[in-house]
């Protein structure tokens, strides 16, 4: 049983009307001059934030008015009885949720292949598949309490809209949406049919396939299980020699985006991060892909200039970079057990003494908003699973309980505006929502967040942070 979420956050009319109401201004006209909005869209805002019980209908905010505008967080609009689906080897929850799980008829040829007869008995579909089993598997932890609601909320997402992506949270729900959550079964192993899709592109003459996994529950191409896929061939020949003869061609990329990469550009770019890198940077696949795609994404966002969406792309795949990183971080430099029991509510001094030992401002700490004591734990526990600010906060942990050569400690050192620069990375660029349009960023921006994966990247794979200053730039710091 789960809480249903449709948003994680109020929209920007809600939470302005909402304030305002917390200031005491009940006429939707004295609303609507101080926001510039006429009455009609302010009494339309007010009905829904009375439907939700944020306001009573002498528009006085509630209880749970108050709550929300606190956080930002919307209440439940009810709770729902249905299943989730985790995958065995990572611990992630699916981004779907059914009320009733569907079976087919499955006919097994032998242990990886079977024939699946999906549809009808009278207007039957029978569909080839490869069974892919989980090397090495012996069990998997529960999902996280709040992993459900937002998977939970996702799907139902998904549902309500006909299909289509929807974004992950940039935070966790809060306490009084998590307690509402309650796990009935210990998990049922079952095998879920994900379709491919090859992908062809013509461009400068060149013809790039790849292929694409689409979801099982929104019909509608998935990176993650894309790139869920992707790990598995690198462990699996027999799974690997299934797709390259499925598209006609080898296929490496982790990405489905660097698979269109043409060749040429590909070479380039790698002789570059070599130079810039090493050749260390060939060992860690996903980290080299995502380098390339950003070193394409720079380029091309330095020739069309301000507002391009490239430089939206560089943002992106920088902060895809540094989720990678960090995540693998935090995993591999856990702070002691002692320090992690020792982490308390409200964490503002902790994380700011931290903060000063990597050679930040202590004031630094409050780009990660309130993060509680208990998620903090369970993210350095569990990097895979956490949200954005619990991240930040679990890298900053391990940085400041481990060895002076950890990459997140360098990279401080280097910029004292870390958790900030991070931060303002990882936002989600949109107006008003979700499904808005992307706001136009400036080059500047796109040079910062490229800059900030380059020295983070270096810092993992171990060598000197590059120095990509431009030569007046270098001359302005040298003379003044």
């Amino acid at each position: 049983m789960s809480p249903l979420v449709h948003e994680d956050r109020l929209n920007v009319f809600q939470a302005a009307v909402l304030g305002l109401a917390r200031a005491g201004l009940r006429e939707a006209a004295d609303i609507g001059r101080l926001l510039g909005l006429q009455d009609d869209l302010v009494e339309l805002v007010r009905s829904d934030l009375r439907a939700l019980k944020y306001l009573d209908q002498y528009g006085v905010i509630t209880t749970n008015g108050r709550h929300v505008l606190q956080g930002g967080f919307p209440d439940p609009t009810r709770v729902i009885t249905t299943y989730v689906y985790q995958d065995v080897t990572t611990g992630t929850l699916w981004p779907a949720s059914t009320v009733e799980p569907g079976h087919c008829q499955c006919d097994w040829q032998s242990r990886t292949a079977a024939t699946l007869q999906l549809r009808t008995a009278g207007a039957p579909l029978r569909m080839h598949a490869f069974a892919v089993y989980p090397g090495g598997w012996n069990s998997t932890e529960p999902p996280a309490h709040e992993q459900v609601v937002e998977a939970v909320s996702r799907g139902e997402t998904a549902k309500r809209q006909g299909g289509g992506r929807t974004r992950r949270w940039q935070a966790g729900p809060p306490e009084r949406v998590v307690s509402r959550v309650s796990v009935m079964t210990d998990g049922q192993p079952v095998w879920i049919p994900l379709p491919l899709l090859a992908r062809r592109r013509d461009e400068g003459g060149e013809t790039t396939v790849t292929w694409d996994a689409m979801s099982p529950f929104g019909g509608h191409t998935s990176p993650y299980l894309r790139r869920l896929v992707a790990t598995q061939i690198q462990r699996s020949a027999r799974l690997r020699d299934h797709i390259q003869q499925f598209i006609g061609r080898r296929t490496e990329g982790l990405l489905a985006e660097s698979d269109l990469i043409e060749v040429k550009l590909r070479r380039s770019i790698a002789e570059t991060l070599e130079h810039r890198f090493t050749a260390r940077v060939r060992d860690h696949d996903a980290v080299f892909e995502l380098l390339t795609l950003l070193e394409r994404e720079i380029d091309r966002a330095r020739r069309r200039g301000d507002g391009s969406p490239e430089v939206g792309d560089v943002a992106r795949y920088s902060w895809r970079l540094h989720e990678l990183v960090l995540r693998d971080l935090v995993a591999r430099h856990r702070p002691p057990p002692r320090v992690v029991e020792q982490l308390r509510d409200p964490l503002a001094r902790q994380l700011g003494t931290y903060c000063r030992q990597l050679g930040m401002s202590f004031g630094e700490h409050a780009q990660l908003g309130v993060v509680e004591a208990e998620k903090l734990r369970r993210g350095i526990r569990h990097p895979d699973r956490a949200t954005t600010p619990v991240l930040l906060a679990a890298s900053l942990v391990s940085a400041a309980n481990s060895t002076p050569d950890h990459p997140f400690r360098q990279v401080a050192a280097a910029r004292p505006t870390l958790l900030s620069d991070l931060t303002n990375v990882s936002m989600d660029r949109n107006i008003g929502g979700a499904h808005a349009a992307a706001v136009p960023l400036n080059l500047d921006y796109g040079e910062t967040a490229w800059r900030l994966a380059q020295d983070t990247a270096a810092a993992y794979l171990g060598v000197p942070l590059p120095d990509l200053r431009t030569p007046s730039e270098r001359d302005r710091s040298t003379n003044g």
